[in-house]
């Protein structure tokens, strides 16, 4: 079988470019109990992959509206961006793997259910804010991952048609998200396994995977 043709690459965030889904897991249960509220049952393995606007809506609703939706919110980016210095950091090998792509002239793009706020001080801090053509948040969309609508989008601004980018993805939202947009899709295992991820043209455990690395170096923009 011939390998697809990449002309570029879209990466998501958090589980993929960061270790951080437990971080922002941490941060929701550090919410609950400074508002003594407890989070519903099955929260926080929900909460992977999904924006947290969205989320703020079920603990408003199961809540029963004792917070407004951006007190919940404020507060709960409040504890995560206290923690990211200290628990956050890169998935192993995805900062060489980035720095490879654009050294091979490849367009790059971020699509994140994050919001512009979480993300733009992390690359910072990787030295890579630089190496993204566009960074596509949650803060860009109307209907956030696993709507397609982010992967079409982060696309597009990379001039190309979905079915030629690469997408990374670690979450069932964003697996989902750029399937249905058409991406070719490489699932990180940072937190399911390869088959609760599903079908992929490759399933790594990181950025280290040898035949990934092989496969990368290979391709020509």
């Amino acid at each position: 079988m011939a390998e697809p043709i990449i002309k570029g690459f879209i990466f998501d965030f958090d589980g993929t470019i960061i270790v951080s889904e437990d971080v922002h897991m941490r941060a929701w249960e550090d919410l609950s109990r400074q508002t003594s509220l407890k989070l519903p049952h099955g929260f926080l393995e929900m909460s992977v992959g999904m924006a947290d606007h969205q989320l703020v809506r079920i603990l408003f609703e199961a809540w029963h509206h004792e917070l407004s939706e951006m007190e919940i919110l404020n507060k709960k980016k409040n504890f995560y961006m206290a923690r990211v210095p200290s628990e956050c950091h890169p998935v192993p090998g995805v900062v060489d793997v980035i720095h490879r792509l654009k050294d091979k002239s490849f367009p790059l793009a971020i699509a994140t259910s994050s919001s512009r706020e979480e993300v733009a001080p992390i690359l910072k801090n990787l030295n890579l804010s630089g190496h993204f053509s566009d960074v596509i948040t949650v803060d860009d969309v109307r209907s956030p991952k696993p709507d397609p609508e982010i992967y079409r989008l982060a696309a597009s601004k990379l001039g190309l048609p979905p079915k030629v980018c690469m997408a990374f993805e670690d979450s069932r939202a964003g697996v989902a998200s750029a399937r249905a947009a058409g991406c070719i899709l490489v699932t990180v295992q940072t937190l399911y396994d390869e088959k609760t991820l599903g079908p992929a043209l490759r399933s790594i455990r990181d950025f280290t995977d040898p035949d990934l690395r092989i496969f990368l170096d290979k391709i020509a923009p």
